[in-house]
């Protein structure tokens, strides 16, 4: 054998492929193992036998072999209602003792009736014991492939018995019989392991392929997220880009739309950031932009908003739920926290900044993407023109004008 040797699996607590197949196959098989049925069909065949046994006129052979068969078969009803009432917590390897315990018991109490009716009854009762006991041990090794050594213990305890019974008889031609039975029953079972745990061994592989590919889809996914975001993300700031925002902005008033709901719109803008930008260099401008980004999100993070860079030194903050005032409220605590933002450590360590904001909010402002940009860019227009560093609202009687420059 490649797959076992033979020694061991005359081991009786030997489980194939105990610690290669899942816990629930385990649990499966042991369930099948405890089962009654094959008993069942077994002690049905004795008392058949006994029967015969009986109607010859062998009534106290047939009563004490029919007694033992159905004292085993109590046995093992017993130990399956013990399996089925156990706790989840009790170890396999016990309920697989158990079980040993339970097919040595069978062992004793079918070896026993079929040799006691072989040695007592007529030729007739003979050769239904014969059938019977060939069908015992040809379902034990039918079911070898689970528990072997258990397996081949009955085949050889129910043999056996038999072979002891014939000699006792004066019939030497059944020993070697069961000789060359057992040893071709031995290479069957062998085969049988064998060809389980090359099947255990593939599902195993199988399981393990199959949790490769759902880690490996999962790590997919995740990639697959993270680009996403980024391709959504401003690489110097780390806010949304515009593209986000041209996304989200739609979504925001379509949403406030049907829920009777507000939207404002900030445009925020650093004060002459081209000067500073040509004082301080664009390292410290970006470093600049950097600081004032986290300053505003900060701010826009508390109302459930969303803060995207328009590009250059601009910004826009998207605020749902939140009207006029709120949003003049929220965009005058922008300003002044930026104004107080000490830049010491930026290159050449620049003074404080400031910023100017442009609001247009609904529903004075109609709900479309063009609308509120056109009109908060207005305010923003207005906020500069008036001197910077300030927050403006927008109004319909402005009318656009083009932007100052920075």
């Amino acid at each position: 054998m490649s797959a076992m040797r033979f020694l061991d699996m005359w081991s009786p607590l030997t489980f194939v492929g105990y610690d290669i197949a899942s816990k629930e196959h385990v649990d499966e098989t042991l369930r099948e193992l405890f089962g009654v049925k094959p008993h069942l069909a077994v002690t049905l065949g004795i008392a058949i036998a006994s029967l015969s046994a009986g109607l010859s006129g062998f009534v106290g052979t047939a009563i004490v072999t029919t007694s033992i068969a159905c004292a085993g078969f109590f046995f093992r009803i017993v130990i399956e209602q013990y399996f089925k009432a156990r706790k989840t917590v009790t170890p396999r390897r016990k309920l697989i003792r158990l079980l040993f315990v339970g097919s040595m018991v069978s062992v004793l109490t079918s070896g026993l009736s079929t040799s006691l009716l072989f040695y007592a009854a007529p030729p007739p009762t003979q050769m239904l014991v014969m059938g019977v006991v060939c069908a015992m041990v040809q379902g034990a090794a039918g079911r070898a492939y689970m528990m072997p050594g258990t397996a081949l213990l009955n085949i050889s305890g129910v043999l056996g018995m038999l072979v002891i019974a014939a000699i006792a008889r004066g019939n030497y031609l059944i020993p070697p019989f069961g000789l060359i039975y057992f040893a071709f029953l031995a290479n069957f079972v062998g085969k049988m392991v064998a060809n389980r745990l090359r099947q255990l061994e593939a599902e195993q592989t199988a399981r393990h392929l199959f949790q490769e590919i759902v880690e490996k889809n999962e790590l997919l996914r995740v990639t697959n997220e993270a680009l996403a975001a980024k391709a959504h993300e401003d690489p110097l700031t780390g806010l949304a880009n515009r593209r986000k925002f041209d996304i989200a902005l739609p979504s925001i008033l379509e949403t406030a739309q049907k829920e009777a709901s507000t939207v404002s719109l900030l445009m925020i803008d650093v004060d002459h950031f081209k000067s500073f930008n040509d004082t301080y260099g664009h390292q410290a401008g970006d470093e600049c932009l950097r600081i004032i980004s986290r300053v505003i999100d900060r701010t826009i993070a508390l109302r459930n908003g969303l803060v995207a860079r328009y590009g250059g030194e601009e910004f826009v903050a998207i605020l749902p739920r939140t009207n006029e005032a709120q949003a003049q409220a929220i965009a005058e605590r922008i300003r002044t926290e930026v104004s107080l933002t000490n830049l010491h450590d930026v290159p050449n360590a620049p003074p404080p900044q400031t910023i100017s904001i442009g609001i247009a909010s609904t529903p004075g402002t109609p709900s479309t993407r063009e609308a509120m940009l056109q009109a908060a860019d207005q305010a923003l227009y207005k906020a500069k023109k008036l001197g910077r560093n300030r927050v403006s609202l927008h109004k319909d009687e402005h009318r656009y004008k083009p932007r100052m420059s920075a």
